[in-house]
């Protein structure tokens, strides 16, 4: 058995999905799904508030917001290329564990993302890139 739940119900048309570790990332057309071990992350695009660069997961929030405002970056719908590790906001999840499925308020996913993933993120997201 493994210890990641299968994917049900995705929204979409599957485009990349990568397993590494303790998590992974699926992409459709329409959604971003973050599995880790007995819990997936489903993620709409139109949910996605940004994906942004930060250093490493333990980034405080608070220095990557004040680095975006320095450069000018935008925070609404927006993707910013040029780091392996990013913060993806959302203002909603629908959250499946093996409890049951459940819609959450607002979260924060800080995680490494290949470049592929970001570009097609950005794509089929309609995510402007900065």
């Amino acid at each position: 058995m493994t210890d990641f739940l299968q994917i049900k119900g995705l929204t979409g048309e599957l485009k990349v999905s990568h397993k590494k570790g303790p998590f992974g990332l699926t992409l459709s057309t329409r959604e971003l799904v973050v599995q880790k071990p007995h819990m997936n992350y489903y993620i709409l695009f139109e949910h996605i508030v940004s994906v942004v660069p930060c250093e490493s997961v333990r980034m405080d929030r608070r220095a990557m917001a004040a680095a975006r405002v320095a450069r000018g970056e935008l925070a609404f719908g927006s993707i910013a290329a040029g780091s392996r590790y990013y913060a993806v906001y959302a203002q909603e999840v629908v959250v499946h564990h093996r409890g049951g499925i459940h819609r959450t308020g607002p979260m924060e996913f800080r995680m490494p993302i290949y470049k592929r993933l970001v570009e097609e993120l950005a794509r089929y997201g309609g995510l402007t890139v900065i």
